[in-house]
């Protein structure tokens, strides 16, 4: 009797504690990941979403789904997913570089020029931000440096 007991209790463990275990942040983290590189990147945002329901101080899974929202174009819903990225982790690099990606996107240089400055700071070898927050800065300065250049002359720095 003892012994069917335990069985019993091994065979409730055995189909329980899997079921358990897709409740975690881990689990739908890793399926956010997953579906992210298999290209469904409306899955890997609902995957971050169940994993930031668990867990909303999960600073990797804001700036991941903030890269798949990005993806998909969803730039004014990307930003704030960076923004919270980098709130809770200040020095992630990453995070700020993706946030820099995006204000490029939307046209806002001078902000993307921040955030790319300080993934530099954070990073000071993170070559795209670097290399972006060049590009940035030429948007920018370019038509000031340019004098008398007409539309789509380069201008002579």
């Amino acid at each position: 009797m003892l012994k069917r007991f335990y069985v019993l209790v091994t065979l409730i463990l055995m189909i329980a504690i899997p079921a358990l275990g897709q409740q975690d942040t881990a689990y739908w983290f890793n399926k956010g990941m997953e579906l992210y590189n298999q290209n469904n990147f409306n899955g890997s945002i609902e995957a971050y979403d169940k994993a930031l329901e668990i867990d909303p101080n999960d600073a990797q899974a804001w700036n991941n789904k903030g890269v798949a929202l990005g993806l998909l174009g969803r730039f004014d819903e990307a930003l704030p997913a960076f923004r919270q990225a980098t709130t809770l982790n200040s020095s992630y690099a990453e995070a700020w570089y993706n946030m820099g990606m995006v204000l490029d996107f939307q046209k806002n240089y001078g902000a993307a020029i921040q955030a790319y400055k300080t993934a530099t700071q954070i990073n000071p070898s993170y070559q795209k931000a670097w290399e972006n927050r060049n590009f940035a800065a030429n948007r920018v300065m370019g038509p000031f440096l340019c004098g008398g250049c007409g539309p789509g002359q380069i201008p002579y720095v």
